[in-house]
């Protein structure tokens, strides 16, 4: 989520100082700074401090009392600390500033001291997504089904972010509908691919940021409790959006770890596809092979690497004798004619050649034909055919 918040200082002074004990420093870091500064004393200060410490960007301590300053630092644990006086404190705290130099200097003071702050926070925060897209990376990878892939995205984007709602939404035909949400209920709202901010994000294949819902040009219906968007594509398929009831809750930071989350979606997605086509083709391959009478193998290499033997059928087992799947080409095959035809250099198109094989009933000749064949995700693959009289196209 961004950081832009107004920053919030706390000015705590000891309950023993008189009324309005400073109130000039509260001033002066109010009209230097963009921040909310809160003026606490004693025991308030401390308790204060201990619930809400997290929420602070800075505590400045105006007093001379050493066990102010030390109780003080004991509430406000990792929040810089900044003294405002003439005494070093007994406690170690971030900065001591002598009121010599004036308020005016200690307001520079804070001001530098909340943008270190933010900047550390956010260098955490990036690294603490970092962190977590590496974990979800690594689960993306594994994703069997659409609906795995869904939910670990949206699992991964609300987690990073701490808090708001997200959708995947992907396209059917020319609607989205959403596969994964973090929204309460069924989520069974269609939009056409060209309505609304998920529309304008598909159309232009660009992330929308968008700080007021109400008021964005392409906003569609009245959505309770929704003010910020932040719309990003998922390849050509879906949109993902996280959504919240703040306004600009959401910078570019935000956006660009939503952008990897969303591009790894959409290689988890296609290579889901890719499988499943795959699947159909080998189903093909199985049904081709049980019905073939003639001797007939399938090899093919999905990494570049020397083609292995991945099917024969029971007409080349019962004429050569079983072989053990999955051996490379050139261990595969007896003889250098089908090394070459089978092998990484093998013919772009259909090529038939002369061999002689041992069997069982000695050496046969043959003819044997290569066929090549375009498979989605594999590198080679080719059918090869024996016959003992064919002729080959």
């Amino acid at each position: 989520m961004s950081s832009s918040h107004d920053a919030r200082v706390v000015v705590a002074v000891s309950s023993r100082t008189p009324s309005g004990f400073g109130a000039d420093v509260v001033d002066a870091i109010e009209s230097s700074l963009d921040a909310t500064v809160l003026h606490k004393r004693g025991s308030v200060a401390t308790e204060f401090l201990r619930e809400l410490g997290p929420t602070l960007d800075c505590v400045v301590v105006v007093s001379v009392r050493s066990n102010c300053v030390e109780n003080i630092a004991s509430a406000a644990r990792a929040v810089p600390l900044i003294v405002y006086g003439d005494e070093v404190p007994t406690v170690p705290v971030d900065e001591v500033i002598a009121t010599d130099g004036g308020t005016d200097l200690l307001a520079r003071r804070v001001s530098e001291r909340v943008e270190r702050e933010r900047e550390r926070n956010a260098l955490a925060e990036a690294n603490a997504k970092l962190s977590a897209l590496n974990v979800y990376t690594e689960e993306l990878t594994g994703c069997q089904s659409v609906k795995e892939v869904s939910d670990t995205v949206v699992s991964a984007v609300t987690n990073a972010l701490g808090h708001g709602q997200c959708a995947l939404a992907l396209r059917e035909g020319d609607e989205f509908y959403p596969y994964g949400h973090t929204y309460d209920g069924e989520l069974n709202v269609r939009l056409d691919t060209d309505e609304g901010i998920a529309g304008r994000t598909y159309q232009t294949g660009e992330t929308q940021i968008v700080s007021d819902y109400r008021t964005d040009p392409d906003h569609v219906r009245d959505i309770d409790g929704l003010r910020s968007v932040v719309s990003v594509p998922v390849g050509d398929i879906g949109v993902l959006q996280v959504t919240t009831d703040r306004r600009a809750a959401f910078d570019r930071q935000d956006a660009e770890f939503i952008e990897i989350v969303g591009s790894h979606a959409a290689e988890a997605l296609a290579r889901l596809e890719r499988e499943a086509d795959l699947r159909v083709e080998r189903d093909r391959l199985h049904y081709f092979f049980d019905g073939i009478k003639s001797p007939a193998v399938y090899v093919e290499s999905t990494d570049g690497g020397e083609p292995v033997l991945t099917e024969m059928n029971s007409a080349y087992e019962a004429m050569f004798g079983s072989q053990e799947v999955g051996r490379p080409v050139s261990e595969a095959f007896p003889t250098d004619t089908e090394r070459a035809l089978f092998g990484s250099d093998g013919p772009d198109d259909v090529t038939h050649r002369e061999i002689t094989r041992e069997t069982d009933d000695g050496p046969v000749g043959l003819t044997v034909g290569v066929v090549p064949i375009p498979i989605s995700g594999i590198e080679t693959a080719a059918f090869g055919l024996y016959a003992a009289s064919v002729e080959f196209p």
